[in-house]
This record gives C-alpha cells, structure tokens and sequence, in this order.
C-alpha cells in the first residue's frame, strides 16, 4: 500500500527527529503496529492520536505543515462539529463539486491566503 501524505509527512518527521518506529510508537502510547498502520494508511488516525503527534514532534523542534488537513485527507472525512450552519454547506456542497483542477488550485491558493492574513 503506498503512504499517504500524512504518511510521508509522518514518517519524515519521525526520522528528522532522530526516532524509530517503536521510539515513536512508546512515547505517544500505541503499538509500532498501530503506528505503522497509521503511516501507511491502514489506520485510521484518532483525533487524539493527532493531538499526541503534534506535542511530540513540537517537543522535538520538528513541525509538519497542515498536519491536521493531511490526517483529515488521510482518514477520508472532515468534522463538520463546531462549524458554522454556512461553513457546513460549503463544505458538503465543495465535496460534492465536479471542478475541474484549475478552479480546485485557485481555490486552494485563496484558501491558503487567506489563512495567512
């Protein structure tokens, strides 16, 4: 099975922080089983599992850029919890769109400016 980007993500991380598998997998407190199943997309990643990553690599001056979109691609759902009545219509009405790739990449990079503001 071929990594995700959450996978590749990951798993660079884990080595730019001096870590193995099963370092890794002991100090978030899952089996390098898990871990592994994790890095390669056979695992579903627990949103506290996300939580755990994130102190992890911040403990070890490591970051990964939109680890939590990547581990929501990775999973294959998005939480509409907490959003907006009109966030979640855009986002059901945007995962049911037919846009062409120019459109998703204009899309994608008003997205990300508007994140930076």
């Amino acid at each position: 099975m071929a990594l995700t980007e959450f996978g590749k993500a990951l798993r660079k991380a884990r080595i730019d922080s001096n870590e193995t598998l099963g370092s890794m997998a002991d100090a978030l407190g899952v089996s390098p089983g898990f871990l592994s199943g994790v890095e390669t997309g056979r695992k579903k990643i627990p949103a506290d599992l996300i939580g755990k990553i994130k102190f992890f690599l911040q403990s070890h001056n490591v970051s990964v850029e939109n680890i939590d979109t990547l581990a929501a691609v990775s999973n294959q759902s998005v939480s509409l919890e907490g959003l907006s009545p009109q966030h979640q219509m855009l986002v059901a009405g945007f995962a049911r769109s037919t846009l062409d790739g120019e459109t998703l990449q204009k899309m994608a990079e008003l997205l990300a400016a508007s994140e930076r503001k």
